[in-house]
């Protein structure tokens, strides 16, 4: 799951506009998801209802719905690889964060302790 800009130095700014994009992208895809999941359903009922009157025609249908499926389901998982990837770099960002507020926190102890012998 990592890719080649885990490999290179970023600023915290750069990880949270991927972030942003990670998400967005995320969600575009979901809508996606949920669009072709509606569109499969509508034609599976077309199928069935012309089914009677045109088996052919019904067959290809539901074949249509079949392809739609299987897009639908590559879209969700696209969109929570997407999601995973945000939570991870997030997670650096997070990181990133507390190591510099550990690091501020360490040194106003460090005066702290100076004045105090002083």
């Amino acid at each position: 799951m990592f890719s080649e800009k885990d490999l290179v130095e970023r600023s915290v700014e750069e990880m949270a506009a991927e972030v942003k994009e990670l998400l967005a992208e995320a969600e575009r895809l979901r809508e996606e998801h949920e669009k072709a999941t509606e569109k499969e359903m509508l034609l599976r009922t077309r199928s069935v209802e012309t089914r009677p009157a045109d088996a052919a025609a019904a067959e290809r249908l539901w074949l249509e719905a079949e392809e739609l499926r299987e897009s639908a389901r590559e879209c969700l998982r696209l969109s929570m690889e997407k999601r995973l990837r945000a939570a991870d770099v997030q997670h650096r960002i997070d990181v990133h964060n507390v190591i510099e507020s550990m690091d501020n926190s360490d040194k106003v102890w460090r005066k702290a302790a100076g004045r105090s012998y002083d």
